[in-house]
């Protein structure tokens, strides 16, 4: 991985949390892994995946990154987040389907 550009986007390593209540209830160890306390947005393995490409596009000289999903992508949210991080302009192209009306994302 180290041959490849990346940008570091994501607030790494994630910690992994023991879930004290669970594991008493369910009489084992139960561990839940923190990506949603990677800095952007709620999820680290997209994060992850966008300082490759983002850094890739960044070394090719792009200005402006186009990504498409629902009107609720995550991935869409983001990549439009990361972009402007990086000082480039997002444009999201959403598709029609699903939940439309704004709310969450």
């Amino acid at each position: 991985m180290q041959d490849f550009p990346r940008i570091p986007l994501a607030l790494l390593s994630t910690p992994i949390q023991k879930l004290e209540n669970i594991s008493r209830l369910l009489n084992t160890n139960v561990y839940i892994k923190r990506d949603d306390l990677t800095g952007i947005g709620l999820d680290g393995n997209k994060v992850r995946k966008l300082e490759f490409l983002l850094a890739d596009a960044k070394r090719k000289g792009a200005e402006v990154v186009f990504t498409t999903g629902g009107a609720q992508s995550n991935h869409a949210m983001l990549t439009a987040a990361c972009a402007k991080k990086l000082g480039m302009e997002p444009i999201l192209i959403l598709k029609k389907r699903g939940v439309t009306e704004r709310k969450g994302n």
